[in-house]
């Protein structure tokens, strides 16, 4: 259990919505200090059992954690693009109908998607409409 970067999460957390608290309401900043300690009490309680149960968000995880997820993930990406079949018949029925790797064929030509240089036709002065 990271302890450290919990503590130091929640304990931003509170410095943050204190310094909210000071700047909306500066008469009450004395009051609202046992709620924002019970509110950071509750969210370290509630971190703490998430990551308990297998939750661990970016923040709590160390840099070679993250290095090493990078690397796995990098990986796994690279496992993928290597087992991709090449396009075809062959592959697209070896791969169950949709190849992924295989590029998309280009739509045909709409009435707003014209094959030529420019979507906008030739407007001249009496031809513009007004």
């Amino acid at each position: 259990m990271p302890w450290k970067r919990l503590f130091t999460f929640v304990g931003i957390y509170s410095l943050i919505v204190f310094g909210l608290f000071a700047v909306l309401k500066p008469d009450q900043m004395l009051r609202s200090l046992p709620g924002l300690v019970f509110g950071a009490l509750v969210a370290l309680m509630v971190m703490a059992l998430l990551t308990k149960f297998g939750w661990q968000p970016t923040m709590l995880k160390s840099r070679a954690q993250m290095a090493e997820q990078r690397a796995q993930q990098q990986a796994d990406r690279d496992a993928r693009k290597s087992t991709r079949a090449p396009s075809g018949k062959a592959a697209s029925a070896s791969s169950g109908g949709d190849a992924e790797g295989a590029p998309r064929a280009k739509p045909a030509p709409t009435k707003r998607t014209t094959p030529g240089p420019t979507n906008n036709p030739r407007r001249t002065r009496s031809t513009r409409k007004r």
